[in-house]
């Protein structure tokens, strides 16, 4: 589970979940037009999680495409990889990271957005920023961290692969980000 050519993969799975919603959401962020379940919000869950998620609302969507991607970052223990405690936190961890790329993919690739508009007066379901970032993007990071610390401890090398992933992450999302502004200057003077 600590190979760039597995983290590499993970990264096209995002890239591909972030094409696919783009087609189902359009430019409306966080499900707001879809017809999908959405509890009150003053049900239990529902505060709970808008206050895990940075105000998000819960919607039926979101809850099973998280659970989608949870069983995709599985899927070693189900075909030869030994469940452990140090593994399942590792798993837990890569989701996190997983879905800050996942989320900032579907700006990059999404034609309503796109870099320039990766700001908090076009993301209002980003509800607090910490400079250019959501807040989500880095809480996000520093819960993978921590999820991983654990584990760490019994295991010195998922820090170096976590580190590895964080790195392998970032510059491909660069690399995706300067192509796909290509694309768009191309576009614009055809």
């Amino acid at each position: 589970m600590f190979s760039l050519s597995f983290f590499t993969y993970l990264f096209v799975l995002a890239f591909f979940l972030a094409l696919l919603e783009v087609q189902i959401e359009g430019r409306h962020g966080w499900a707001k037009k879809l017809p999908t379940w959405r509890p009150h919000a003053g049900k239990w869950y529902a505060r709970l999680y808008a206050k895990i998620m940075g105000g998000k609302e819960l919607t039926g969507y979101h809850a099973a495409i998280f659970g989608f991607v949870l069983a995709l970052l599985h899927f070693p223990f189900f075909s030869g990889a030994q469940w452990s405690w140090e593994g399942e936190l590792w798993v837990l961890s890569l989701f996190f990271l997983f879905d800050i790329v996942w989320d900032f993919l579907w700006f990059i690739v999404n034609p309503h957005y796109g870099l320039n508009r990766f700001e908090a007066s076009y993301v209002v379901w980003h509800k607090k920023w910490i400079g250019p970032l959501p807040l989500d993007y880095v809480s996000g990071m520093l819960f993978s961290l921590v999820l991983i610390l654990p584990a760490v401890y019994v295991d010195a090398a998922i820090l170096k692969a976590w580190v590895t992933v964080v790195l392998l992450w970032t510059v491909l999302l660069v690399a995706v980000t300067l192509v796909g502004m290509g694309i768009k200057k191309i576009k614009a003077m055809i």
